[in-house]
C-alpha cells in the first residue's frame, strides 16, 4: 500500500504508529512507504515505536515505557501489518508484556517490552550532552549531499558539521552527534523516543559501509523531553565479522538523557 502526501492538518506520525483493535490481545496496523529507509523498507525505529504504542493501548496501563527490546526476524512490509500482544506479568512497579509483529502469517518482529510509573526520585548523572552548536547553526544533511524522502521527510536533521559520508571522503571514525527531532517540530512522546534512537544515518558510514540493518534493539526510556530539538550522541566501535554495535544517546534541550539504546546490526 503506498500513501498519499498528508493533508496540511494530519498528524503523520500518530496516524501512522496506531493501531486499532480487532479482538482481545490483536490488533490491526498499517504500515505505510512515509517512512521507508533508502532500501524501500520502512524503517526499524518505525516499527518499534507502532508496536509499543499498540503494547500500550492494548494494555490500557496509564504510564510510559521502562524499555523495549525487540528482535526483527525478517524484513518489514509497507502494508497491513498484525500486532499481537500477550500480557506476561502484572508487577506492582513494572508491567511485562510479549508482542509480535505479523505480515502475510509471516512473523516480521518480536518485543519484550516494560511498563511503570517513576515514584522514586533518586537520579545521578554522571553523563552529559553532546556540545552542539544550536540547531539553527547547523546544517540540513539534506542540503549536502544527504537522503531524501521517505523517513528523511518525517525528521528533521541537523549536523555541526558536513558528515564525510555525504562527500563521499569518510572520515574512519564511526560516531557523531547531531540534533534531531519529528518533522516540523511535532511533540515527541514516548514512543517518538523509540523511533529517534534508530532514526539518523548509523555511524558505520564513516567506515564508507552505506548500509547496515538493525538485527536486534535495545532502548532505556528515562523520562519525555521538553519541547524541542532532541541532541543524539551515536558511535559504533566495534566491527566484527559483518555485525557491530551502535550505541545511541537521547538528551533534550534542557540537558536531560530521555532515552539511551544499543543496537546489534549486520552490514548490508
Amino acid at each position: 500500500m503506498s500513501s498519499t502526501e498528508p493533508t496540511s492538518d494530519e498528524d503523520v506520525y500518530l496516524v501512522d504508529t496506531t493501531s486499532t483493535a480487532r479482538t482481545p490481545g490483536v490488533r490491526d496496523l498499517v504500515m505505510t512507504d512515509r517512512w521507508n529507509t533508502p532500501i524501500e523498507r520502512p524503517n526499524g525505529g518505525y516499527v518499534l515505536a507502532a508496536m509499543l504504542r499498540g503494547t500500550g493501548d492494548e494494555l490500557g496501563v496509564p504510564h510510559d515505557p521502562l524499555y523495549a527490546a525487540i528482535s526483527y526476524l525478517g524484513p518489514p512490509s509497507v502494508g497491513p501489518a498484525t500486532i499481537e500482544v500477550e500480557p506476561v506479568k502484572q508487577g506492582r512497579r513494572v508491567v511485562t508484556a510479549s508482542t509480535r509483529l505479523l505480515q502475510d502469517g509471516r512473523l516480521v518482529a518480536v518485543m519484550t517490552s516494560g511498563f511503570g510509573p517513576r515514584e522514586d526520585e533518586r537520579t545521578t548523572e554522571l553523563g552529559s550532552p553532546p556540545a552542539l552548536p544550536a540547531p539553527d547553526q547547523c546544517l540540513d544533511p539534506s542540503d549536502h549531499g544527504g537522503p531524501t524522502g521517505g523517513l528523511f521527510d518525517r525528521v528533521d536533521h541537523r549536523f555541526a558539521t558536513v558528515p564525510g559520508w555525504s562527500t563521499g571522503a569518510p572520515s574512519g571514525d564511526p560516531a557523531h552527534d547531531l540534533w534531531q527531532r519529528l518533522a516540523g517540530g511535532r511533540t515527541i512522546d514516548a514512543y517518538a523516543l523509540g523511533f529517534l534512537v534508530d532514526s539518523a544515518p548509523p555511524p558505520v558510514m564513516e567506515l564508507g559501509e552505506m548500509a547496515s540493518m538493525t538485527v536486534q534493539l535495545t532502548v532505556h526510556f528515562h523520562r519525555r523531553p521538553t519541547p524541542g530539538w532532541i541532541a543524539t550522541r551515536l558511535s559504533t566501535r566495534h566491527l566484527v565479522t559483518g555485525f557491530h554495535e551502535e550505541d545511541c544517546e537521547l538528551w533534550d534541550e534542557s540537558g536531560r538523557l530521555v532515552a539511551q539504546s544499543r543496537q546489534l546490526a549486520i552490514l548490508g
